[in-house]
């Protein structure tokens, strides 16, 4: 008996009282075994925990193994939260889960799969003088407007100021770097 069959029982209640607080819209998706599943909902709906309980109820009613599943967020804060959920509900189990950003999701594409990424072995993130670098020439090269966009209050007329603003934009969508 493998570690997973005997963990399986413990969170099977765990798994059953979250599942009693949700709508039948919300049981639907996590119902919903096979196949893709949408859910379009705003903030604070319940999402993350939909998406464990559907993760959960597959490990349950099949023979799906924790690290065959796949899961992938924008944010390192949506991944932090999915992890969370995860183990409320699966225990130790929840790490064997592949729950990634898409970067690093691609990331761990291309370490594990070096022979086929040589060209791109020694790719470093891009310093802070490179992406100033690339949005200057990117300014030169495409010379729309985007010079004097501005947004909320926030005008763009340099380089520095399109940088801001990217990370300004990204920390409202929960992405801290």
């Amino acid at each position: 008996m493998s570690e997973f069959d005997k963990v399986k029982p413990k969170f099977n209640q765990v798994f059953l009282d979250a599942y009693d607080q949700l709508n039948p819209a919300q049981k639907q998706a996590v119902d919903h075994i096979d196949g893709p599943v949408m859910v379009v909902a705003g903030p604070g709906t319940g999402k993350t925990q939909i998406l464990a309980l559907r993760i959960c109820n597959i490990l349950l009613k099949t023979d799906t193994r924790p690290q065959n599943i796949l899961c992938l967020t924008y944010t390192d804060a949506g991944a932090i939260a999915m992890r969370k959920r995860l183990l409320q509900f699966v225990g130790t189990d929840a790490y064997k889960i592949q729950v990634h950003t898409y970067h690093s999701f691609c990331n761990q594409v291309i370490q594990d799969n070096q022979e086929i990424f040589s060209d791109y072995a020694t790719l470093m993130h891009i310093s802070d003088l490179e992406k100033l670098r690339c949005i200057e020439t990117s300014l030169i090269v495409f010379p729309l407007t985007i010079r004097y966009v501005n947004c909320e209050g926030y005008t763009i007329l340099k380089p520095n100021d399109l940088i801001n603003f990217f990370q300004r934009l990204r920390k409202s969508f929960g992405h801290q770097s």
